[in-house]
């Protein structure tokens, strides 16, 4: 696991700018650094050292050291791969996972990911033919971001806040984009592959790019298809998903390094401790977080599990400061961040990097094998699209005053029925948002004019398919990549911690959304595959459990320990938000504190995020917005 960045300019930068760079990433890789240059291209990266300790050194080479390669990752089929490799005549100087990718790529070319298994961001450069290739895993966990610069060339890195240097080191600016904003108040991050900074994007998961010093070029090698579904039975999936699980259990717990599992409560997670404990023995070290909040800790429940599962088992104590935390947050995110379940995960990761290197996870779970109740709702409105837009109103209307709570089973009804009568971005947004609709930013935005983020979501929406798989590809795509994998890679690589996840290796996935539709969902139980696949080797009140995130008191929080900071930032008549939104409406939102339909801590969090954000000092260098007005107070 590393960081990496790069440039290929008309003058080579200098090399105080590239360590400048390189410095800013020291966090993804403290143990080693590497640099390599040929004229106005520059490969750099800090190594966080898991796989061949001694010899995997970067950037590594081909044999007539014409190609060079640097990456962030790691490629689970490495050493499949060498093997193949040494029977075609290569040879392989290190044992390293990298070394591989530079190889395949001398016989396959821009194809030579097709071959990969992993998680990664890498760049080769090809002196022979004047040519740098970026590529990128099929899911998008690993991050890379890249921008043309003024002189025509083009500079990439894994975090933003080490490609700032190097774009204006060549003459680029580095400015905000207000479409960026808007985007962010409606989904609570900023969608992928666009970011919040004008002229620089994150190269899609699944993609390579191309460039050649004067043009880029971006080609997609693969996407998860939904199509074609499999005629099987459902004991039949069982058994295949069992054994492609362990399978990538298998292949991720290849480590030089102290390995465990982050264990919660509930059945991803605690999927993966099994498989691993089958693999590790009483070896295996499982992690879980206590706190001091009875809605939220599920630490009892994991220390169950992982006695019945017969390995080491550890609870860290959550103590979090809810403001110095917060603070770090938003400056160590480079781009706003609403989820609020990175504060956790900032923490929890610090607490485990003091046993172990790397860490499994059960990341994906909930995208791939439908685990939402929005997935539900999805499902069963495709069975409803029949009713008449009146009927859903009126149910809505009813369940919605019956209803104990937006979370109860009345108010999770009554969400559904306001879903059935909109358009299905509209219907997205309704369901997996707890942000500013629409129409509030179309009354309140002051900002610079902005498409709509439902605008957006019909592009890339998939076409042609049925309501779950609609709604479980658009996850993948929109929540997935941009929210929950942004959160755990940055959360773990801020303490030097590489964090794996077996549930999104690609063959399952891809087997899963071969499946029918209802596998996902049988009974109307959320992730049925998952819970009736292991529900002999796990407790029933795992097996049985409802569906918790990494959740943390938000509501105590903000009338607590961040109320000072959210009335000095958010309630001060010169916020920056206010070029963005009406401070009249900002000020009617503090003092209301409740919402009807809407969760009021989650949207109050994510515009002090917002807030915060925009005044911290990374980026305390923007302009004014162009065409922006600032609302009055």
């Amino acid at each position: 696991m590393c960081g990496i960045l790069g440039s290929w300019t008309q003058r080579p930068l200098a090399p105080g700018i590239r360590d400048d760079a390189l410095s800013r990433i020291l966090h993804r890789g403290p143990d080693d650094e590497g640099q390599f240059s040929d004229g106005g291209v520059f490969l750099g990266m800090r190594r966080l050292s898991v796989v061949d300790l001694e010899t995997g050194r970067q950037p590594l080479f081909n044999e007539q050291r014409t190609c060079a390669v640097v990456m962030n990752g790691e490629i689970y089929n490495y050493r499949e791969l060498a093997g193949s490799l040494r029977q075609a005549g290569h040879t392989l100087s290190t044992a390293s996972d990298t070394e591989v990718a530079v190889h395949l790529y001398e016989d396959h070319g821009e194809s030579f990911c097709e071959s990969l298994n992993g998680m990664f961001a890498l760049a080769i450069w090809d002196g022979d033919a004047s040519r740098l290739v970026l590529a990128r895993d099929r899911f998008g966990k690993k991050p890379l971001y890249y921008a043309r610069t003024p002189d025509g060339g083009l500079v990439f890195a894994s975090e933003l806040k080490a490609l700032r240097p190097l774009l204006e080191a060549a003459g680029g600016s580095w400015e905000l984009r207000p479409q960026g904003i808007a985007d962010y108040l409606s989904l609570g991050c900023v969608p992928q592959p666009e970011t919040v900074f004008r002229g620089v994007e994150a190269l899609p998961p699944g993609c390579t790019l191309s460039f050649d010093g004067q043009d880029v070029r971006v080609s997609s090698y693969w996407s998860l298809r939904y199509s074609g579904k499999l005629s099987t039975s459902y004991s039949t999936a069982i058994k295949r998903t069992r054994e492609l699980v362990a399978e990538a259990v298998r292949t991720r717990l290849h480590s030089d390094v102290p390995l465990g599992v982050f264990l919660s409560g509930g059945v991803d997670s605690s999927i993966i401790a099994c498989e691993a404990a089958k693999l590790v023995g009483s070896d295996l070290q499982t992690f879980t977080v206590g706190v001091d909040d009875p809605r939220y800790d599920e630490s009892a429940v994991a220390a169950r599990t992982a006695r019945q599962l017969g390995v080491r088992h550890m609870v860290l104590p959550l103590e979090i400061a809810p403001r110095e935390t917060l603070l770090d947050l938003v400056r160590h995110y480079d781009q706003p961040f609403a989820d609020p379940s990175a504060i956790p995960s900032l923490a929890i990761s610090r607490l485990a990097r003091q046993h172990v290197t790397v860490v499994l996870n059960g990341d994906g779970g909930d995208e791939v094998f439908a685990g939402y109740r929005r997935h539900l709702a999805a499902h069963l409105a495709g069975r409803l699209g029949w009713l008449p837009d009146w009927t859903a109103r009126a149910g809505a209307a009813l369940l919605g005053q019956l209803a104990s709570g937006r979370r109860s089973p009345l108010g999770f009804a009554a969400r559904m029925c306001r879903g059935l009568i909109l358009e299905p971005s509209e219907r997205y947004l309704a369901w997996t948002s707890d942000k500013l609709r629409e129409v509030d930013k179309q009354q309140h935005w002051r900002g610079p004019a902005v498409r709509s983020t439902e605008e957006w979501l019909e592009s890339v929406q998939p076409q042609g398919l049925g309501a779950l798989d609609t709604q479980t590809a658009t996850d993948i795509r929109v929540n997935l990549l941009s929210g929950l994998l942004v959160k755990m890679d940055m959360a773990t690589m801020a303490h030097s911690l590489e964090g794996r996840s077996p549930l999104l290796d690609y063959r399952l996935a891809e087997y899963v959304a071969s499946l029918p539709p209802g596998f996902r969902l049988r009974g109307g139980r959320l992730k049925s595959l998952l819970r009736d696949g292991w529900k002999d080797e796990l407790p029933a009140e795992v097996i049985g459990g409802r569906k918790r995130g990494f959740e943390i008191p938000l509501d105590r929080w903000l009338a607590g320990d961040l109320h000072e900071l959210l009335m000095d930032t958010l309630g001060s008549s010169t916020a920056r938000i206010r070029e963005f939104l009406d401070g009249r409406f900002l000020d009617e939102l503090l003092g209301q504190q409740t919402l009807a339909e809407r969760n009021w801590p989650t949207l109050v969090y994510s515009l002090l995020v917002l807030e915060l954000w925009l005044q911290t000092a990374a980026f305390s260098g923007f302009p004014a917005v162009s065409g922006a007005t600032t609302a009055a107070a």
